[in-house]
């Protein structure tokens, strides 16, 4: 079974477990009581436990909350499991699909609960933070005003408003779904309440009592003081965390985040510099554009020029004066087309005519002398049978215009071209083929007849890893959800090696990998949002050994860039980073 098939499956199971209803078989198997029949007649745990007590409220919460985190939580992580792929949004559906269950329960012919402690639940394994102020705010409200059903509007706009403070693009692709369903539950939340509304404007709407004696009114009069004080506790460090930059230390290097920006163009993945770590060019795939950045002496991000191209750009690449921009055609064209690629100045300006560059181009890469472009594409390995065989193309760009010296099939099943690396030299290269899932290495002695020489198993949980021998070195294990640039060790440190900045599948930060003895040195956290409580998730990499700077591309339209120091020198922030190896040759 495949993993949108399995993804499809869960949907209903989630909508069977989130049907079970606990409350009112907890009141039947405890009491014999008929839920439905007494207090104000819902069977959640509010009801629960005005008839039989505050600890059958706790039991039939906590149920409630289990019944939408579990399946939110464990759902997608099976369907991950069992197949090797992820679903995107499966754990938003299934949290739906459980909230619907106990609001409109198959068993008691679909008359439920308001979904408060399911929605809790399912929102938790959704997005903790902002289901945590949800739950903060409505216990603070429970306590001041005793109504269970304002508290837990309250709560539902809470959650509203921390979730979207916390997402930098709520209406992108990734973040869309998530963004409705959070607004559909808080309209479904006050909809299942609006009796409670009418109750609680005319007076009648039951309070909860903590005790059996009621409160006085001077608890009221100490409660105030104490919530006041830890709103100006939250307000501060909320302030606090908007102001926080990330940070970490290494031995020999201190990295800091000194700049974040967003693209506006909801997703940005391939980056590179150019111009000695002035410019700073970044492919937005969604929008077909590529956006470049001057960076400013102090180490600001300003937009330089927008580029509009016909269509999405998958790779680029910068030598001494030039931009190289590699396109796949828009939409369906993509299937009959071939891509191309299109050289640019450092301005933006077009320089020449663009160059046909195969059906289904994957990625592109210029010789370090900048006198050859090589270009990957699938051609048949995306599975048209009738389309060329992947391929590696070699063109010489002193021809006018720029022509095929060389080639290279992949022929064995599977093959499919995802990323290449080059040698620091230029005299080998390392393609990642997805499908047959391994790395091909090739010798590049001569242009016109590039050679296959070995291939090897790629390993799913590897990270790229730096190849060096006495005069050349290489990074490899490369694929779309795996990145990474060298950050070499200073002299002092080291004569080989550096530090390997890596993107790994599915992380929201990099990580900083010995490249000798493949230890692991840290963790580099990427937040987001307007106050830091989000995270993002990088999706490129780029280094400028010039300025020491490195930039990350993210999934949410954002450019991060981040300063390496060499701590061990106390240089300071326009100071050289010495460097050596493939990534210092853009």
């Amino acid at each position: 079974m495949n993993s949108t098939s399995l993804a499809l499956l869960t949907i209903p199971v989630a909508y069977l477990i989130g049907a079970i209803p606990f409350g009112y078989l907890t009141a039947l198997w405890a009491r014999g009581v008929d839920i439905r029949t007494v207090g104000s007649g819902n069977i959640g745990a509010t009801n629960v436990g005005r008839v039989l007590g505050f600890r059958f409220f706790v039991i039939v919460f906590l149920l409630d909350l289990a019944k939408g985190f579990l399946p939110t939580y464990l759902f997608p992580l099976a369907v991950a499991r069992a197949t090797g792929q992820t679903v995107p949004q499966l754990g938003v559906f299934v949290a739906l699909a459980t909230i619907m269950g106990h609001n409109f329960p198959i068993y008691l012919k679909f008359k439920g609960g308001k979904g408060v402690a399911t929605s809790l639940g399912a929102l938790l394994a959704l997005n903790w933070v902002a289901s945590l102020a949800a739950f903060a705010g409505f216990v603070l409200t429970l306590v001041v005003t005793r109504y269970v059903s304002f508290s837990s509007m309250l709560g539902g706009l809470v959650f509203l408003a921390v979730y979207f403070v916390r997402v930098d693009d709520p209406w992108n692709q990734e973040h869309l779904a998530m963004s409705v369903v959070t607004i559909g539950l808080f309209s479904l939340l006050v909809v299942r309440h609006r009796k409670n509304i009418v109750r609680i404007k005319e007076g009648t709407e039951p309070k909860v009592s903590f005790r059996k004696n009621r409160p006085s009114g001077r608890v009221a009069w100490v409660l105030i003081p104490i919530l006041a004080l830890i709103a100006v506790a939250a307000i501060y460090g909320l302030a606090a965390q908007a102001n926080r930059r990330s940070e970490l230390q290494l031995r020999p290097y201190d990295l800091t985040e000194v700049e974040r920006v967003g693209t506006g163009h909801q997703r940005t993945e391939r980056l590179a510099y150019a111009d000695g770590g002035k410019l700073l060019a970044v492919t937005c795939p969604r929008y077909n554009r590529v956006v470049l950045y001057r960076v400013t002496e102090t180490e600001q991000l300003e937009v330089a020029r927008d580029i509009e191209l016909e269509g999405k750009p998958v790779a680029v690449w910068t030598t001494q004066d030039r931009l190289y921009v590699l396109v796949r055609p828009s939409g369906d064209e993509r299937h009959v087309k071939p891509g191309w690629w299109q050289a640019f100045d450092l301005q933006g300006e077009p320089i020449g005519t663009r160059v046909t560059a195969g059906m289904y181009p994957d990625d592109l890469i210029v010789t370090p002398d900048g006198r050859h472009a090589l270009v990957l594409s699938s051609g048949r390995g995306e599975g048209d049978p009738k389309r060329p065989a992947p391929a590696l193309e070699i063109f010489d760009l002193d021809a006018t215009p720029a022509q095929v010296v060389g080639r290279l099939e992949f022929d064995q099943p599977g093959d499919d071209p995802a990323r290449i690396k080059l040698s620091a030299r230029g005299n080998h290269a390392a393609v990642t083929l997805l499908g047959s899932n391994q790395m091909a290495a090739v010798d590049l002695a001569n242009w016109e007849k590039p050679v296959l020489i070995s291939r090897s198993s790629l390993q799913k949980s590897e990270a790229p890893h730096l190849s060096e021998t006495d005069d050349d070195s290489i990074l490899t294990a490369i694929t779309p959800d795996r990145d990474a640039v060298v950050i070499p060790w200073p002299k002092t440190v080291a004569e080989r090696g550096g530090c390997l900045a890596c993107i790994l599948p599915g992380s929201t930060g990099l990580t900083l990998i010995d490249a000798a003895t493949r230890r692991l040195l840290g963790h580099f956290p990427l937040r987001a949002g307007s106050l830091n409580l989000g995270v993002a998730r990088p999706m490129g990499l780029a280094f400028s050994p010039e300025r020491g700077l490195l930039a990350v591309a993210t999934r949410s339209g954002s450019v991060h860039l981040i300063a390496v120091r060499n701590r061990l020198k106390n240089i300071n922030k326009h100071e050289q980073v010495a460097v050596s190896g493939p990534e210092n040759r853009r």
